[in-house]
């Protein structure tokens, strides 16, 4: 049995399908919220929500690694930032996914405060981005305006999921 290259198995078509796929599930399966009152409400979102923190914001770190080791460039550099974002957007993803599942499981509305508005852009950009990446080697003729949108998709990604997560800590701190 061979094995597979870094390439085949953190193939982006395979992240984007199970990313959309965790996504549809948890916001449109229908009749798994609760009914609840106020106060057994922010008691399981109080619980949940490290289930949600801890993979964004060690997605987070690993996102802000791998660019770190791409703007560097030492030796291997871009094997360690491939695998790097790549783990640090699925880790994010699993974040995302438990998201969808805490507010589906207490409320029926998703987009309720700026926190989840500007949490489905960064998904969009965590999808984009890495897709971008991959792009930049199959798209040879336009590579460098490819390369570019790469790598300043990479940087608003960063930004924003930074100012996203302070947003939700600070929702955190007022369960």
């Amino acid at each position: 049995m061979s094995k597979r290259s870094l390439d085949e198995t953190l193939h982006p078509g395979g992240f984007i399908t199970t990313s959309l796929t965790l996504a549809i599930f948890f916001v449109f399966y229908p009749g798994i919220a609760l009914a609840l009152d106020a106060k057994t409400e922010i008691d399981i979102l109080s619980r949940l929500w490290p289930y949600h923190a801890t993979p964004m914001i060690l997605g987070f770190i690993l996102l802000f690694s791998g660019a770190i080791v791409a703007r560097r460039k030492s030796v291997g550099w871009f094997n360690k930032h491939k695998a790097l974002v790549l783990t640090g957007a699925t880790f994010a993803m699993i974040g995302v996914a438990m998201a969808a599942y805490m507010v589906r499981l207490v409320s029926e509305g998703h987009f309720r405060v700026p926190h989840a508005y500007l949490g489905a852009l960064v998904i969009f950009l965590l999808i984009l981005t890495p897709t971008l990446g991959f792009a930049q080697f199959r798209m040879v003729k336009r590579r460098e305006v490819i390369r570019n949108l790469h790598r300043w998709s990479g940087r608003l990604t960063l930004f924003l999921m930074a100012l996203n997560i302070s947003f939700g800590l600070l929702l955190a701190t007022m369960l």
